[in-house]
């Protein structure tokens, strides 16, 4: 059971597993979004 990525297994036996993947699939999209924000608000700003 180590924190890699690679491994993942299909059920958790734990249901606080899933929520630590659901937790970081919601900071990889909210990641995302301010990613997407800070390039917009560069172009806005040199357009």
């Amino acid at each position: 059971m180590s924190g890699r990525l690679d491994a993942m297994p299909v059920l958790e036996p734990n249901p606080t597993g899933g929520n630590k993947k659901l937790l970081q699939m919601f900071a990889l999209i909210g990641g995302i979004l301010v990613v997407i924000a800070i390039i917009a608000t560069i172009g806005a700003n040199l357009g």
